[in-house]
């Protein structure tokens, strides 16, 4: 990140205050996001599935695993953007 700092002719001052507020924002976010996604997943996984909607289906296998699924897309999304800014 620096490197491309460097490049970019930004200084170091800015990309450090800008690294401490996504942090600052990514530690007040990720709590509320992860219980938000908790309490959905647990009213999915004790819904009863009425008409069989493949949604609801789909829904209810993963119900209150939906923070584990947020980690996988996350680390699915910072790999391949490791991958394009690398390649």
């Amino acid at each position: 990140m620096m490197s491309l700092a460097n490049e970019l002719s930004i200084p170091q001052g800015q990309l450090q205050g800008e690294k401490a507020s996504m942090l600052a924002l990514c530690k007040i976010c990720s709590p509320i996001v992860y219980g938000w996604l908790y309490i959905k997943g647990k009213s999915f996984s004790s819904s009863s599935i009425a008409d069989g909607n493949a949604v609801e289906m789909i829904m209810t296998k993963i119900g209150s695993r939906m923070p584990f699924v947020l980690n996988l897309v996350l680390g699915i999304m910072a790999f391949l953007l490791t991958w394009v800014s690398m390649g």
